[in-house]
């Protein structure tokens, strides 16, 4: 199955790289290319730039189409809980820029809800300076020349997060797993719960339950792939902490609309990084 030409890349700029995880350049010339794919949620959201291409927005689901003119379009993806299909047709250059948990905040001059509407859509934040990086990119062949075009630009961007609340939240949220309660999450910082969520709304674009959930539900997909047929979903749910195998098969039924023993055989991993798409056989 024809899936395009996919890499990976790590950013080199030490600032940037605190809060970029890696940069992906995914891309195909072939007209005839048709191919669909689904991703599911995490906490390392991406930006996502697709050069002469038009989407089309369900709630679900975008579709990808060769466009009749030079465009170039910067999208946002935050899928808390449920999955989001991706259907490309024809020729396609995309770039991704994945950030680490509230990375993309330190290149905003304004809370993340002022700068976009969730789950998807638009990104419109950064406009023509980085339409032009990306026309420079789109000339190269050289992933690690491409990969320093953007350290350099998001350099340049970099104006620092200070909201000291939601960065200890989401590291205490990181750090147990997302199994610590929220009472716990206040107590320890601080902030009573109505203050928790609305910082959370207002720089995560979405509730501290919704992360909580994203961060298990990813780190479990994430150890599976990575531990490979020599783990059972029993380990996999007590590793990240779910209470046992059925809570974590639920869960991920919640997410996914199939059980862990249905989906994650069909998993295929992309690049260096943790990219598992499911594509369409």
């Amino acid at each position: 199955m024809n899936k395009g030409d996919f890499i990976t890349v790590r950013p080199k700029h030490e600032i940037v790289a605190k809060h970029i995880d890696y940069y992906y350049f995914h891309s195909s010339d072939d007209e005839g290319f048709d191919n669909k794919f689904t991703f599911y949620p995490n906490y390392k959201h991406a930006l996502t730039i697709y050069k002469n291409s038009d989407l089309l927005f369900t709630e679900n689901t975008s579709v990808i189409r060769p466009s009749e003119k030079e465009t170039i379009g910067t999208y946002y993806s935050i899928n808390t809980g449920s999955s989001f299909s991706v259907d490309l047709e024809g020729k396609f250059y995309k770039i991704g820029v994945v950030f680490n948990p509230l990375g993309l905040n330190h290149f905003l001059d304004k809370p993340l809800s002022d700068a976009f509407e969730p789950a998807f859509g638009p990104f419109r934040y950064f406009g023509k300076p980085l339409e032009e990086v990306v026309t420079q990119i789109s000339t190269l062949q050289d992933a690690a020349a491409k990969a320093a075009l953007l350290d350099s630009f998001f350099s340049k961007a970099y104006c620092g997060f200070n909201e000291t609340a939601v960065k200890r939240a989401v590291q205490e949220i990181l750090n147990s797993n997302g199994t610590v309660k929220v009472e716990e999450l206040s107590d320890s910082i601080g902030v009573n719960r109505k203050t928790l969520l609305r910082l959370f709304k207002k720089h995560l674009c979405c509730s501290v339950e919704e992360y909580k959930k994203m961060v298990m539900f990813r780190n479990a997909l994430n150890y599976s792939q990575q531990a490979g047929d020599d783990t059972t979903l029993t380990d996999v749910a007590l590793y990240n902490y779910y209470y046992d195998q059925a809570h974590y098969i639920k869960h991920f039924k919640s997410v996914t609309m199939h059980s862990p023993k249905t989906l994650l055989s069909k998993l295929t991993h992309l690049g260096n990084q943790d990219v598992y798409w499911n594509f369409e056989e």
